[in-house]
């Protein structure tokens, strides 16, 4: 306790903390990737109920709780907003059209994008890794780089799984999307991890997502004593990161 307090201490008075700098920068996360308003929030929510089953540390909490928020910083582009729906039916479904290649390329993009937000805006490896590796399947059948099960990280595993259910709920309502995580064990998601959520979602995970004031639940999953704050230079340089990724 006392090295904590030495610790918050150090900061200036006027710091912010990074979690709400982060939540405020999810909305515009969920536009471009062409999701429904608090996707990122619900997705970082059901990765942090998963932690909390496989008993993680505070430390790995405290790396995934920002890997799920920001698990879609690589969709920033300079494209319209309002022309990224398309983008969220393809989460659930093969896309149809273009090469193998061109796939391939565009996915190379998107997490070369999300590495530039995690780097520019100071974040961990594990933002980048996975955000690299989120399309990544269990079978081998991902992208960008056909990954096979353990050799996915496993914050991205984890990730994949919380966006995958999110997602499903959105689009095909509750049964339906247990179903689909059901279904898609084994092939798209890791089957161990998907018992875990699929346990979760009979105690009532998916009613949890539904909630009001879900945000400030989240921001409070964020272990405590392990805090990140930012001072205004930071605090800048982690809103600009976002635009400068889009860029890219």
């Amino acid at each position: 306790m006392r090295a904590e307090a030495t610790a918050r201490n150090a900061y200036p008075r006027h710091a912010t903390r990074v979690a709400d700098l982060v939540l405020e920068m999810t909305a515009t996360l969920d536009e471009v990737a062409g999701h429904d308003p608090g996707h990122a929030i619900r997705t970082c929510h059901a990765a942090m109920r998963l932690a909390e089953a496989m008993s993680f540390s505070d430390r790995d909490r405290l790396g995934l709780f920002y890997a799920a928020l920001m698990h879609d910083a690589g969709s920033v582009s300079d494209v319209d907003p309002s022309s990224a729906r398309p983008a969220m039916m393809r989460r659930l479904m093969p896309v149809a059209r273009g090469t193998d290649e061109d796939r391939r390329s565009a996915e190379h993009l998107r997490v070369r994008r999300g590495a530039q937000f995690a780097t520019r805006a100071g974040f961990g490896p594990e933002v980048a890794v996975t955000v690299m590796a989120l399309r990544e399947r269990w079978d081998g059948r991902g992208l960008p780089m056909g990954l096979t099960g353990e050799a996915i990280p496993l914050f991205a595993r984890i990730v994949a799984l919380a966006d995958g259910l999110e997602v499903a709920v959105a689009l095909e309502g509750a049964r339906a999307a247990v179903t689909t995580i059901h279904a898609r064990s084994g092939t798209w998601y890791d089957p161990s991890i998907a018992s875990v959520l699929l346990a979760l979602c009979a105690n009532g995970l998916i009613r949890e997502l539904e909630a009001e004031g879900l945000d400030s639940v989240v921001r409070d999953l964020e272990p405590n004593w392990l805090a990140r704050l930012a001072d205004a230079e930071d605090a800048e340089r982690i809103r600009n990161a976002l635009t400068l990724s889009g860029a890219a």
